[in-house]
């Protein structure tokens, strides 16, 4: 699915925000914020429209590492 990287940036900082507050899921608000940061540095031009499967599948690889 080819969505904007704009648009994934921002449901995962409103996701982040929600879950930093519940100890619960307070893993996953960090990883939803080092996604956020791995799509900045790769993708600058966040108007850019990329497979957000595909990318993230490249994310955990290296994050992984």
């Amino acid at each position: 699915m080819k969505v904007r990287v704009s648009l994934v940036i921002q449901s995962h900082l409103n996701d982040a925000m929600i879950e930093v507050h519940h100890s619960q899921v307070m893993n996953e608000a960090q990883e939803r914020l080092r996604f956020v940061k791995y799509l900045i540095h790769m993708f600058p031009n966040t108007d850019k429209f990329i497979d957000i499967d595909a990318v993230y599948n490249q994310f955990k690889l290296k994050d992984n590492k």
